[in-house]
């Protein structure tokens, strides 16, 4: 599968594009997209992958913030206003 470059200019925030960078490398290797995966590779305080969470679920990047996660296609993404 190959990685959407659109991430880039949907306007996310660092942490988010980072969340989906992890998430994707997850897919790609045919692990599940769960906590357990995520956090190990995650650099940033908790409260930041909440945070990424809540943005990628917010533009539909992510189905929702249930463990584990599913990557929507691209075409349901949303931009952000400001991108």
């Amino acid at each position: 599968m190959a990685m959407q470059d659109r991430i880039f200019t949907l306007g996310l925030s660092v942490e988010a594009v980072s969340l989906y960078l992890i998430l994707h490398d997850l897919e790609f290797h045919d692990m599940p997209l769960e906590r357990e995966n995520i956090e190990p590779r995650w650099n940033a305080p908790p409260q930041a992958l909440e945070h990424a969470l809540d943005e990628l679920a917010m533009h539909q990047v992510v189905q929702d913030k249930s463990d584990p996660l599913t990557l929507n296609p691209q075409e349901a993404w949303t931009p952000s206003r400001s991108a």
